[in-house]
């Protein structure tokens, strides 16, 4: 069987939370309007196609582990992006979840700890100073420098 019964719960809700994610990209930048889109169309196949088989398996698992944790940074710096180059008029609470990118960016954050929590079943005593949380936020930090320099490099 495919999913172990002591993650079968974390697996689905990842596959779940992807997929969720990937019908929202879908809905909100389908492929047919541009080719930028194909990219994440892709990714998001990926993510909930391939990740969760990953992530089934001792071998595999940190493979899955990287594609599952970078996409949910790579995401996260895109739609931050996308979010500051077009700010609501107004800066409010509801403005901020209901008109910028957060609540995706919420749902990204949520697969980076579900990816943690079935790493750490492979891996109880963690693997060291590697994938944890502050690995995550320094190369979320390295992502958003790369992107940026490459914003304002290629405009």
């Amino acid at each position: 069987m495919i999913l172990k019964k002591e993650i079968r719960k974390e697996i689905l809700a990842l596959f779940f939370i992807s997929l969720g994610g990937w019908c929202l990209h879908v809905r909100i930048h389908p492929v047919s309007a541009g080719l930028a889109n194909l990219a994440p169309f892709v990714y998001g196949l990926l993510s909930f196609l391939a990740v969760p088989i990953l992530l089934s398996y001792r071998k595999t698992v940190l493979i899955g582990y990287l594609m599952n944790g970078f996409s949910a940074v790579v995401g996260t710096v895109l739609m931050a992006h996308l979010s500051l180059s077009s700010p609501p008029e107004t800066l409010s609470l509801g403005s901020l979840l209901f008109e910028t990118t957060l609540a995706y960016i919420f749902i990204l954050i949520a697969k980076l700890f579900i990816g943690q929590t079935i790493l750490l079943h492979y891996h109880p005593n963690g693997l060291g100073r590697m994938f944890t949380a502050v690995w995550w936020v320094k190369h979320f930090c390295y992502v958003s420098i790369v992107y940026s320099i490459g914003h304002f490099l290629l405009r």
